[in-house]
């Protein structure tokens, strides 16, 4: 007690040279730890001095980032990350492989890559960004008419689709003559009203090049075929018709693929000094041959009928020796597929040509067989050879065309496909015993889709029937050969 009323004594003189007993508190000038005053009494002499002291500071933390103060090494800190200055206290730049959220970066793989951009966003065709690493040639942010959506330069027959680019179509090949064209343009939808004609040499629909066609295998592509009620599409040309369609087809009307009529002399009177022709086959099918005679193929023998190569010719008509009045002239041989008709004969009279067989497999896509061509009947005397009063021979029939038709979707035909064969010439406008030409054989029908009905139409693949006399009154000896019924396919 004494001591402490001492202290206060001394305070209260005003002695400000002493420090209260215990301590005070001052900053160092080297650490920045507090400085410490302690007042100190003798006891025995009462006299009284201070002691002054740095105390350390436990609480403070050593350097540390994300403390807010830039320590060494540290480029930057922020106390957390910024726009400026990165989570691990170096300043944020993108590509420095650091993610930077708050400065809006969604990656950063400290260059280009396949998932982030040299922008530091995340890496998807249509951003906007190219991306060449990640396979891009192109981003528009969307597609243009330079660039598709799928990030690849816009070009006609690249196999995508463009759109904005005013392709309407791109299959990805360099056939011009198929669905889509080198121009990016679809093959047409075709509805047919009226009469037309396609001839499958040129390729032409009415005399108008049809640009989805080509040419190396006779095929039409089309998107679409509708051949309506009273409608007719007349098909010529050498070769055979396939028509690929993209969709579906229907066949109301009438698709004509037969093979022509032999045509009958003529000149008039008793003496036709002009023999009959053979007729022209379908598109695919093979020619009549024409009449026997001096206005005809030379011979007393009409020309045989043309014919498949891997077949024998259709027979023509043989002459006879029997002098005029007895109808001794042969009628031609109608047209076959795996066999030819059989020449007419001169014994007794004449006897006509037969029709050859059916061709038995479909593909190959092939026609039929011409009509062979009727014989003279002779007029001048016997063993004269051919001689200008002779009756001239009528020509044979065309062999029906052959057609393939293909759909995606269905095929219907409530019309008639008619690939038969042409009917040989006869002597009706002659006075005179002519030899009938032979009729041509049948053609070939084929149909494939997964969807096909024929129920309600008619697809005829008939022989032609051999000329018959008019003026000899029916006689057999005078008749060609009826054709061979062709082939029909339908899957």
């Amino acid at each position: 007690m004494l001591l402490s009323g001492l202290l206060l004594a001394g305070l209260a003189c005003g002695d400000d040279s002493l420090t209260p007993v215990g301590s005070g508190s001052g900053s160092g000038s080297d650490t920045g730890d507090e400085l410490v005053t302690t007042a100190v009494v003798d006891s025995s002499s009462g006299d009284q001095s201070t002691s002054t002291t740095e105390s350390v500071d436990e609480t403070t933390a050593p350097p540390a980032c994300g403390d807010g103060i830039v320590d060494a090494g540290e480029d930057c800190d922020d106390g957390v990350e910024s726009a400026t200055c990165n989570a691990d206290c170096t300043a944020a730049a993108c590509g420095d492989g650091s993610i930077n959220a708050t400065a809006g970066e969604q990656c950063d793989d400290g260059i280009e890559s396949a998932t982030c951009n040299a922008d530091c966003t995340a890496a998807a065709c249509g951003d906007d960004v190219l991306n060449e690493t990640a396979g891009e040639t192109c981003d528009d942010g969307g597609e243009s008419t330079a660039c598709n959506a799928d990030c690849t330069a816009a070009a006609c027959g690249d196999g995508v689709l463009n759109e904005t680019a005013l392709e309407s179509c791109d299959d990805g090949n360099p056939d011009d003559f198929d669905f889509c064209s080198n121009q990016c343009m679809p093959a047409p939808a075709l509805v047919l009203a009226g009469m037309h004609v396609l001839d499958t040499d040129t390729g032409e629909l009415d005399g108008v090049p049809q640009t989805s066609w080509d040419p190396a295998s006779a095929t039409w592509y089309l998107t679409g075929l509708e051949l309506e009620a009273g409608a007719s599409l007349r098909v010529i040309g050498s070769a055979p018709l396939t028509i690929l369609v993209e969709g579906e087809v229907l066949v109301a009307g009438l698709l004509d693929v037969s093979g022509e009529n032999g045509t009958n002399p003529s000149g008039g009177g008793i003496d036709c000094n002009s023999a009959g022709q053979g007729g022209q086959g379908g598109p695919g099918g093979f020619a009549g041959g024409d009449g026997a005679g001096l206005g005809g193929s030379g011979t007393e023998n009409g020309r045989a009928g043309e014919a498949p190569e891997m077949v024998a010719v259709a027979g023509g008509g043989q002459a006879n020796a029997v002098i005029d009045l007895v109808f001794g002239a042969g009628g031609g041989g109608g047209g076959g597929h795996a066999m030819a008709g059989s020449n007419g004969l001169g014994n007794a009279g004449g006897v006509g040509g037969s029709g050859g067989e059916a061709y038995a497999s479909l593909p190959p896509l092939v026609g039929g067989g011409g009509g062979g061509g009727g014989s003279v009947e002779k007029d001048g005397a016997l063993g004269a050879g051919l001689d200008p009063t002779d009756d001239e021979g009528a020509g044979g029939g065309g062999g029906g065309g052959a057609i393939a038709i293909e759909a995606t979707v269905a095929i219907t035909v409530t019309g008639d496909i008619d690939a038969s064969g042409g009917n040989g010439g006869n002597d009706a406008g002659c006075e005179g015993a002519t030899g009938g030409g032979g009729g041509g054989a049948g053609g070939a029908i084929m149909l494939a889709s997964p969807m096909t009905n024929v129920a309600g139409g008619a697809l005829d693949v008939s022989g032609g029937n051999g000329g018959v006399s008019v003026y000899g009154g029916g006689a057999v000896n005078l008749r060609g050969g009826n054709g061979a019924a062709g082939r029909v396919a339908v899957m």
